[in-house]
């Protein structure tokens, strides 16, 4: 009798091993991805806090102007716009 429970006794602890270790695995793989989502999440709120920054100080003249000039074509009133062509161009 005291056999059977030496054997049953051996045969829980072995399952119970088993399961400990793989609730261990699934315990670090779970604390690797927060550890990566924290990072995520930081890098995201020192973007957020960058944006609101620059929001709350209002336009950039140096920007409204860079912006003005690339996207819309615009110059100041005493600049001069000089337009280059190939002879190639002119050929063709």
């Amino acid at each position: 009798m005291s056999r059977i429970i030496v054997i049953v006794i051996a045969a829980l602890l072995a399952y119970s091993m088993i399961r400990f270790c793989i609730v261990k695995s699934k315990l670090e793989e779970a604390e690797i991805a927060r550890r990566t989502l924290c990072s995520e999440v930081q890098m995201l709120r020192e973007e957020t806090d960058a944006l609101a920054r620059s929001l709350n100080s209002g336009p950039d003249e140096r920007e409204i102007e860079k912006l003005a000039r690339e996207r819309l074509g615009l110059v100041m009133p005493d600049e001069t716009i000089f337009c280059f062509t190939n002879a190639e161009d002119k050929e063709g």
